[in-house]
């Protein structure tokens, strides 16, 4: 038996030949295979790699293992053939690798050698809180368009279906374009027969006495919405019941994700910068009772004077500082996510947030191009190698946000492969140069869109410091 060891020690390749003969047996080589990843033979390397993803395949159970082993080497230093057996396991079994990456945090690294500020994985530095679903931010390829419209992400069955506004669960045949949008359903009458068809069901399953529609439906990136009166004992109020668009396939796990997110929002729903959630449920369909929107910052081309700028940016970090303190992220921060409520004069006297954790389920279904617009999202949505989803890059959004707020345009604009360059390349822009805005919001604006999560503001609670000082001497030069 020393013999045998010594010659494995000497000769990596009968180590991988032994290995290969009988795989589901072989957990007990995982360590001296992935040494193998660090020889200076690319061949050796190469060898290791291939071999630790086949005993993989043939005992599943040794995969969170192995992936959290990989995920503790991925640094700026790590070798080609730690990140393709990484990514191999990641695209294979995205729900044991998330799982296991959620339990151990694997170090706190994310891949490419970008640190997360959040290493404990009780707080926020995820999109998703355990048990809500299976998305996994690095189970894609390093170098896939993860926010490009024509590249869907993957989905647990290996397969990415359409999402539809209702009807029965339909395969999509090949000559159908493919599913990186919302595809139309049934016609409008047919839908607004089954909308009425439905409030008494959903009634049966609210807090609510009796639903009815008030006013024509409107069809957003998530949802379906009508306006209706609510009653509730002796209260009448007028809401928004958004009917949430849901995959043709895999239905029953779409509905205990969605589920999960929405209760994350209405908890956090009482902040006065947070789109209320009255009540939510999944029958006879995913749905959610939410105060109506009027406007958005998506429906406002104008820009806005610096002061006003600043005061809905700040309304809008303190929401999100609340969510962060309640471990939940929003991911998806743009100005169509941007509630605008306006006084008599039209001009909006507050920001909310709508939407809330809602990316974190559909980027798992759907392309998030579908739901994020690729102008305003973070690196980390183009390149793993600038670390994970969480909280900074609510972070960058809000910093992207303001400068739209600013100037009146998106950060970066053009087509989608010149937005995405200038995302993952280019300076991140300075409001002044666009328009005559005090340089002091430059720096806001360019260290929240930090390329780095590192180099972005620690917190939330931190750019909102530096907005509430520039905000200061706004007011004060305009006494």
């Amino acid at each position: 038996m020393a013999d045998t060891r010594d010659r494995r020690d000497t000769d990596p390749f009968r180590l991988v030949q032994e290995v290969l003969e009988a795989p589901g047996e072989a957990a007990g080589s995982v360590p001296a295979l992935l040494a193998l990843l660090d020889d200076e033979n690319p061949t050796i390397r190469l060898a290791g790699s291939f071999t630790l993803c086949v005993i993989a395949n043939a005992d599943p159970e040794s995969v969170p293992g192995i992936a959290t082993r990989l995920y503790d080497r991925l640094d700026s230093d790590s070798r080609a053939e730690t990140m393709i057996a990484y990514n191999y396991l990641a695209s294979q079994y995205p729900r044991r690798v998330d799982e296991a990456l959620r339990d151990g945090d694997a170090s706190g690294t994310a891949p490419g050698g970008a640190v997360d500020a959040d290493t404990d994985r009780e707080q926020v530095g995820r999109v998703r809180p355990p048990g809500v679903g299976s998305y996994d931010p690095h189970s894609v390829d390093p170098d896939r368009n993860v926010i490009d419209p024509a590249d869907p992400q993957r989905h647990p069955d290996g397969e990415v279906p359409d999402i539809r506004s209702d009807g029965p669960e339909q395969a999509q045949s090949d000559d159908e374009p493919p599913a990186t949008e919302f595809q139309p359903g049934p016609t409008e009458r047919q839908q607004w027969n089954r909308l009425y068809e439905r409030l008494s069901e959903i009634v049966g399953h609210s807090r609510f006495d009796d639903l009815m529609v008030l006013s024509g439906k409107t069809r957003d990136r998530y949802a379906d919405i009508a306006r209706v009166l609510a009653v509730e004992g002796n209260t009448e109020r007028a809401l928004a019941l958004r009917l949430f668009h849901r995959p043709s396939q895999d239905r029953e796990a779409f509905a205990a994700d969605i589920d999960q997110a929405l209760t994350q929002w209405q908890a956090i729903g009482e902040h006065p910068h947070v789109v209320s959630v009255f009540d939510i449920g999944t029958r006879p369909r995913p749905w959610a009772a939410t105060e109506p929107i009027v406007e958005t910052l998506a429906d406002r081309g104008e820009r806005f004077d610096p002061a006003a700028a600043v005061s809905v940016a700040t309304d809008l970090a303190d929401a999100l500082a609340y969510a962060h303190q309640h471990g939940v992220i929003h991911a998806g921060l743009d100005p169509e996510n941007v509630a605008l409520p306006t006084t008599e004069r039209g001009v909006p006297s507050t920001g909310r947030l709508d939407n809330v954790a809602l990316l974190g389920v559909y980027r798992w279904y759907v392309t998030p191009a579908t739901c994020l617009d690729p102008r305003y999202a973070a690196p980390e949505y183009y390149d793993r190698k600038f670390g994970r989803v969480n909280h900074a890059t609510d972070v960058y959004h809000l910093g992207a946000v303001l400068y739209r707020l600013l100037t009146g345009r998106p950060p970066f604009d053009g087509p989608f492969d010149e937005i995405r360059e200038r995302v993952i390349n280019a300076d991140p822009p300075e409001p002044s140069a666009a328009v005559g805005v005090p340089t002091a919001l430059d720096r806001i604006v360019t260290k929240a869109m930090g390329k780095r999560t590192l180099r972005r503001y620690e917190t939330i609670n931190d750019l909102r410091g530096d907005l509430d000082r520039v905000y200061e001497e706004l007011t004060t030069d305009g006494e």
